[in-house]
């Protein structure tokens, strides 16, 4: 998501304060992503690039290495339908199987299916609406930052709220890897199903494996500029009927419904369905093939960077005897 014109000031920024007219001022990099997923975010009206479209890239970046093994899901055939709409293509048979997922019951043990949104507004409509619906008491748990007067910058930069509000039964999310060997990683689903009042009345929650804990509050720091620090401490928890898909961006979810039918962005319908661990957990309540899309300027780069490395590989090839015979000349 970070766009050429940031990429081209972030880059000149690192020669002046290094005071070397080197790339990123000689600063070793290493950048990674997935260009075909949320592209960079635009105003109105402004021409939208990608940071591979800027001189600054060419200047920086000498190899590139594509990773093709995928490590969310383990279903073949469901590997299979997200490569496809990775790059924009959703063949008929793929579609009908999107679509029967509609009948999937997927909810267990009380803890509901995150439905991913492609607008926030309709995220916030959802959690409120199903939070007020609960009956009982009400529990709010307030932020503590190192800086009050900044909480509005915090706000943008941590995972957490600076309040959070839970009932019995509210749907949560994890926004911190506790214990990954538990289960408890960032994503993890559970639902409300107490508060513990030997320790200020903290969440008590039922996770989808089974596991059952008490949350504490977690502390995240901030790095402002000048070596300067921002810190919240807070439940590493948010409200789950509903969240973004930008905002699933880096989760693995164990049932998930998806609403698609106001996709606006390419790649936006990918990222959605990935974050599925496979389709027995999936739910998609409204898919139609026209919301796959993949922008052209990206298959042309991953087209360029699949020749490059071909043509490498057949060049480690003709020099692995020892003489490169393309160039009629031996390799040492």
């Amino acid at each position: 998501m970070l766009d050429a014109d940031f990429f081209t000031k972030i880059e000149h920024v690192a020669r002046v304060i290094r005071g070397k007219d080197l790339p990123f001022g000689g600063i070793q990099l290493i950048l990674c992503g997935d260009f075909l997923q949320l592209p960079p975010v635009t105003k109105s009206g402004q021409k939208r690039l990608f940071c591979f479209q800027s001189s600054a890239w060419h200047n920086c970046i000498q190899m590139t290495f594509e990773l093709t093994e995928v490590r969310r899901q383990t279903d073949i055939e469901f590997i299979n339908i997200l490569q496809h709409i990775r790059i924009g293509r959703c063949p008929k048979e793929m579609c009908e199987k999107l679509v029967s997922t509609n009948s999937n019951k997927i909810e267990t043990a009380g803890i509901l299916a995150t439905r991913l949104c492609t607008h926030k507004e309709d995220v916030e409509q959802i959690n409120v609406v199903q939070l007020e619906k609960l009956s009982g008491e009400t529990r709010i748990f307030n932020a503590l930052d190192s800086d009050p007067a900044l909480v509005k910058l915090i706000n943008n930069q941590c995972s957490v709220k600076a309040k959070i509000t839970l009932k019995r039964g509210t749907q949560v999310m994890l926004t911190k890897n506790l214990a990954v060997q538990r289960g408890l990683v960032n994503g993890a689903r559970g639902v409300v199903i107490g508060f513990n009042n030997a320790e200020k009345g903290l969440p008590i929650i039922r996770f989808l494996n089974g596991v059952e804990q008490t949350i504490t509050p977690e502390r995240w720091t901030i790095k402002l500029g000048g070596g300067a620090f921002l810190m919240r401490r807070q439940l590493p928890l948010q409200l789950a009927w509903a969240i973004s898909i930008h905002k699933s961006q880096g989760l693995s979810l164990d049932c998930v419904e998806i609403s698609l039918s106001r996709v606006f962005e390419c790649g936006q319908a990918y990222v959605a369905l990935s974050r599925a661990r496979n389709l027995e957990g999936l739910r998609v309540i409204d898919f139609e093939k026209s919301c796959v899309h993949a922008d052209s300027e990206v298959l042309k780069f991953y087209q360029k960077l699949r020749v490059e490395t071909k043509l490498l590989k057949q060049s480690n090839l003709n020099c692995y005897s020892g003489y490169d015979k393309e160039n009629s000349q031996y390799c040492y």
